[in-house]
């Protein structure tokens, strides 16, 4: 019987058999492959989009937060007792706009906060509200250069870049076309 297990232990088994040399050859490459450069292109624009998209829907929800702040400013300014037309000045509004933000709040009670604090504290409000639509420009700006390269290349189709952008692909092949492009480009060059 010891020679019998001596024997089972020398025979190969069937799952460690070696392929033979006569397949073809005896190394075979097992790595990935490289990537698709328009696949990565592809992704990469997908991910820039969702990105600025993100970011432009932050400066939004931003500007709509800093505008409920400047009317509820006015409204307790006029509640106050300052002028409509003190206010639309500093406030950048007309006359009209101001008083409908003063008729719309109705649940306000005078505070005796002086005029000077209320006027400071709208040209604070206007000031942020200044620098937030200049960020938007920017922002919109990288979009546009965003899709017309993502066109030029040729990765995704305006449908798929509407997706991604939030914009209607009509939108985006007017706002991609080059004779739109050269004007903006001529317009950020004299800025």
């Amino acid at each position: 019987m010891a020679v019998q297990r001596l024997d089972r232990r020398e025979a190969p088994s069937t799952s460690a058999v070696r392929p033979s040399r006569g397949d073809g050859g005896g190394y075979r490459y097992r790595g990935r492959q490289k990537p698709d450069t328009a696949a990565v292109q592809a992704e990469r624009i997908r991910r820039l989009l969702r990105q600025e998209r993100q970011r432009i829907s932050f400066n939004a929800s931003s500007v709509r937060a800093l505008s409920v702040r400047l009317n509820q400013q006015i409204a307790q300014a006029l509640c106050d007792g300052m002028k409509a037309t003190l206010l639309a000045g500093a406030a950048e509004l007309s006359r009209w706009t101001v008083r409908t933000i003063g008729l719309s709040s109705e649940d306000l009670f005078p505070s005796g906060v002086p005029a000077e604090q209320h006027l400071a504290v709208i040209g604070e409000l206007k000031s942020e509200l200044a620098e937030l639509a200049k960020s938007k420009a920017v922002l919109e700006g990288r979009r546009v250069k965003l899709l017309a390269a993502a066109r030029q290349l040729g990765v995704l189709d305006d449908y798929e870049l509407a997706a991604l952008s939030g914009l209607q692909h009509e939108t985006i092949r007017k706002m991609t076309c080059p004779k739109v492009l050269e004007r903006s480009n001529c317009l950020d060059r004299s800025n």
